[in-house]
């Protein structure tokens, strides 16, 4: 969704700028929708929230706000808004660098910085030619790998100089990327095709996976043996088996999905719906539709689980809604 949205944002406000059968496994039961309660807050945040990105002691959410220069930060103590980490060009995406103090932020307009979440501050950055999209990183914080939306491919960047190391090719429109368990191997949606790219990294060969639709954003379980793809125009999260390079299972008849994240213990899945303006809830081993479904905010992209929380981002309202679970 958000190719779409930033393009429209650029021609706006700057004038030119942005199968083999598959198992399904998703049972539909009679959900009871949870309104939000009226005792959890609704944080103001900047123009356009949607990643998230929670620091290591879970003291911290990090959103970025994709029509903004800026990124939000929450006291998830206080569920307050207490800083703006400012200068990042309309901020995309987030990848911690192995377990260091750094995250990586894409912005939309070419530029990737590189933030200590200690302090909040940016301790380096570069800019590029081409507009940045989707991120990720290895497990040792080596490489950063962001996706250059113009040019169709994958940048591979050195995490220390920012500096371009190799590039990789994907189809048209590319927008989430995720990496393998073991780092050899790239995956990335491409909107336009309706396609995913699976990339091997070392020898920079390819395969494609013919999804329809137009595949998204790409979350992972703690290990990056799984891939959770939502498919926004088919309703659909694609479940990807990072060893196997392909997909294993899917969830169906989801409105319009957006992130898909799971619970901190994995034993849940988080799955947001645009246009609906709600998180549905999945037990992540049988992948059946929980009874309870929650209601956001308006046009809700991201989500956050944290203890008995559940943080969501509304791209329509500028908000973050705390919902209590």
């Amino acid at each position: 969704m958000k190719n779409h949205i930033i393009i429209l944002l650029f021609a706006i406000v700057m004038v030119s700028c942005k199968e083999n059968k598959k198992e399904t496994d998703s049972t539909i039961v009679e959900s009871k929708v949870i309104a939000q309660d009226i005792a959890s807050p609704i944080i103001n945040v900047g123009k356009g929230p949607d990643a998230l990105f929670l620091t290591p002691n879970k003291s911290f959410l990090y959103v970025a706000n994709v029509e903004d220069t800026l990124v939000s930060v929450i006291d998830t103590q206080t569920d307050q808004n207490v800083k703006s980490i400012n200068g990042i060009k309309y901020p995309w995406g987030f990848t911690r660098l192995a377990k260091s103090n750094l995250v990586a932020v894409s912005g939309y307009d070419k530029q990737l910085v590189i933030i200590d979440f200690t302090n909040h501050s940016i301790v380096n950055q570069n800019v590029f030619k081409t507009h940045l999209g989707g991120i990720a990183s290895d497990k040792e914080g080596k490489f950063i790998y962001v996706i250059a939306i113009d040019d169709n491919k994958v940048l591979q960047l050195n995490s220390k100089t920012l500096k371009i190391v190799n590039t990789f090719s994907t189809g048209k429109g590319p927008d989430g990327i995720g990496i393998s368990k073991d780092d050899s191997t790239l995956f990335v949606t491409n909107t336009e095709d309706g396609t995913i790219s699976v990339i091997n990294i070392l020898s920079n060969t390819q395969k494609i996976i013919e999804t329809g639709g137009k595949p998204e954003l790409i979350h992972y379980n703690k290990d990056h043996s799984l891939l959770y793809i939502s498919n926004f125009l088919k309703n659909k999260i694609h479940i990807i088996d990072t060893e196997k390079g392909e997909i294993v299972k899917e969830i169906e008849n989801i409105k319009t999905p957006e992130e898909a994240v799971l619970s901190e213990d994995e034993k849940l899945l988080y799955v947001v719906s645009f246009d609906s303006g709600e998180l549905n809830v999945y037990d992540a081993s049988t992948l059946e539709k929980q009874s309870i479904t929650y209601k956001t905010g308006n046009k809700p992209i991201g989500v956050m689980p944290l203890g008995n929380k559940l943080y969501v981002s509304n791209y329509g309202d500028n908000s973050i809604s705390v919902i209590k679970k």
